[in-house]
């Protein structure tokens, strides 16, 4: 069974007031996937010494392959999260263009969440600047 939060989440906020349940809560349990695909996003490859592939690429290594750059960083995000976040399952990633904002890359990522009672889907709209800052809104 899928865990509402991480671990680092229960271990900064234990809630020992909190009634213990049978039941998830998907709100809660989308809210900390978010949270996490923004920290994951937001890491570049060889921030943690343990883990090398944590993150995404920096912008900046695949920018001169521009447009092909897009693809791959479309394939960067996709395996950071399947590898990354096991709550998600199905990921798929997909370009989107933006006309109004030309100088931001745009990925529309959908995935299933992991749970065992019932079949919810999700939908994440990404945007990374021009700095490399990424932004997630569900």
């Amino acid at each position: 069974m899928a865990r509402e939060r991480s671990l680092l989440e229960r271990l900064r906020d234990p809630e020992p007031e909190s009634a213990r349940t049978l039941r998830q809560n998907t709100d809660r349990l989308v809210q900390s996937v978010l949270a996490n695909l923004g920290r994951l996003l937001n890491s570049r490859h060889g921030i943690t010494p343990i883990q090398a592939d944590y993150g995404i690429p920096d912008l900046c290594e695949v920018v001169h392959n521009f447009p092909d750059a897009i693809g791959e960083m479309r394939k960067a995000i996709k395996a950071s999260i399947e590898k990354y976040e096991p709550r998600l399952r199905r990921v798929n990633v997909k370009h989107v263009t933006a006309p109004d904002d030309p100088f931001a890359l745009r990925f529309e990522i959908t995935a299933e969440l992991a749970t065992s009672e019932e079949k919810a889907s999700v939908w994440i709209e990404t945007r990374i600047d021009g700095s490399g800052q990424v932004d997630l809104k569900s």
